[in-house]
């Protein structure tokens, strides 16, 4: 009867100690455009230099504002790859879609491209059902500098981690064309 009765406190205590299982999210690109597979000629390289974050969006999990003082990175609730690379990949994948004529990489180009160095400060859910993007972007052209500073705010529709990576994915992609948007007017 004893050794019955242990075994069942053991079974029950390991049921108890389990570990919560990790989900990982990985960003989507959200732009949707049929490319057509050929060969075009760019007449601009754009080289997307980097996304900087700031310290407290460089853990692997995925961020959550609790209060108005208060953040909380999640510790079962993971980025699949380092944000800052995801951002980047997201951002080259999203501006060659809205710019066709032009070259746009992550990996350094020649013929001196434009360059492109986005900071993010803000890239989070938080306590009110908002998802916040913020930052700046600059974009060094033929000699000019532009230094742009970027605010989303986007109501998450669902609760739930697999909503507000969605809802990011898309602030992003507004971010995304926003700079299309500057370099085609600078064309």
């Amino acid at each position: 009867m004893m050794r019955r009765l242990a075994l069942i406190l053991v079974i029950f205590i390991s049921a108890c100690s389990s570990q919560p299982e990790k989900t990982y999210y990985q960003l989507p690109v959200v732009t949707i455009a049929s490319q057509k597979s050929a060969t075009v000629q760019h007449d601009r390289q754009l080289w997307v230099q980097r996304v900087m974050l700031s310290d407290y969006l460089s853990s692997s999990g995925v961020v959550y504002q609790s209060s108005d003082v208060s953040y909380v990175s999640a510790a079962n609730h993971l980025w699949a790859s380092p944000l800052e690379q995801q951002l980047q990949q997201v951002l080259v994948a999203e501006l060659t879609i809205a710019l066709p004529q032009r070259l746009v990489s992550a990996q350094p180009l020649i013929n001196k491209p434009d360059t492109l160095d986005v900071t993010v400060t803000s890239f989070h859910g938080r306590y009110d059902g908002k998802v916040v993007l913020q930052g700046y972007w600059t974009l060094t052209c033929e000699g000019s500098v532009v230094k742009q500073p970027f605010d989303i705010e986007l109501k998450q529709e669902e609760d739930g981690y697999d909503d507000l990576v969605r809802t990011l994915a898309t602030g992003w992609s507004q971010l995304s064309q926003t700079i299309a948007s500057q370099l085609i007017s600078q064309s």
